[in-house]
């Protein structure tokens, strides 16, 4: 077979997979968790909604070493620099004001809250718990397993997710400029999703990177249930 039409058999396979992919995670069980639904109708209290704030704070902290962890390890260079771009992002692309955690900090203080709130808290076991299964899947295991978590489960889910997010928050007028991080999450997480995927595409012809690519995305996705189930006992139960 000539170079050109493998090329072109390898991107037809890598496109199919990729979409079954995206499928796949989106009709996950966590993406229907009753949190969302229950969030997305204002169910929760003022004190509710802050606890759900502090708590989701120290997720958006720890996201973006999931992907420094990952690029640490990638040896492909265009790999590497999709996971760059998302990591450039995050840091606010040289912006100290515009970080993902400084953008979600204006978003604890338009609800109230202070500094010493959102540092002075026993962290969620569930969220624990998350933290400690994704560190090992971006760290310890397969580099490809790690970018089915952070090129696949942790960007198609967010779109989806923050828009649901987005309608809570304006039940309970949370004012417009303490969403920032939410609204400009929804658009550029599309574009994240589609640099990794542009940088899987040559290799997703070989099954063993396939396997590995959704053994990430499918652990990643259970580990988000497991966390999800912690947000909702915070924020619509107990403290």
């Amino acid at each position: 077979m000539k170079k050109a039409a493998v090329a072109e058999l390898t991107m037809r396979t890598g496109k199919k997979f990729l979409r079954a992919a995206k499928t796949e995670v989106l009709r996950h069980p966590v993406m229907t968790h009753p949190f969302w639904a229950r969030f997305e109708r204002g169910e929760m209290s003022p004190q509710g909604l802050k606890r759900f704030a502090i708590h989701y704070y120290h997720h958006v902290l720890r996201t973006r070493l999931y992907d420094a962890m990952v690029l640490a390890r990638a040896t492909d260079e265009a790999l590497q620099a999709a996971l760059a771009q998302i990591l450039w992002d995050e840091y606010g692309q040289g912006n100290p004001d515009r970080t993902h955690p400084a953008q979600f900090r204006r978003f604890l203080k338009a609800l109230g809250l202070r500094e010493a709130d959102w540092t002075d808290v026993t962290l969620l076991p569930e969220f624990e718990a998350y933290t400690d299964i994704h560190t090992r899947l971006c760290s310890d295991a397969d580099v490809w397993v790690g970018a089915g978590v952070v090129g696949l489960a942790m960007e198609y889910p967010i779109p989806p997710l923050y828009a649901r997010l987005v309608r809570g928050f304006r039940k309970l007028l949370v004012p417009e400029s303490g969403l920032e991080f939410f609204l400009e999450h929804i658009p550029t997480d599309e574009v994240h999703a589609s640099v990794v995927e542009h940088a899987l595409l040559p290799y997703l012809n070989a099954e063993p990177i396939q396997t590995a690519i959704q053994l990430g995305m499918r652990r990643s996705m259970d580990a988000r249930k497991l966390f999800m189930d912690g947000l909702e006992r915070v924020t619509f139960g107990e403290k």
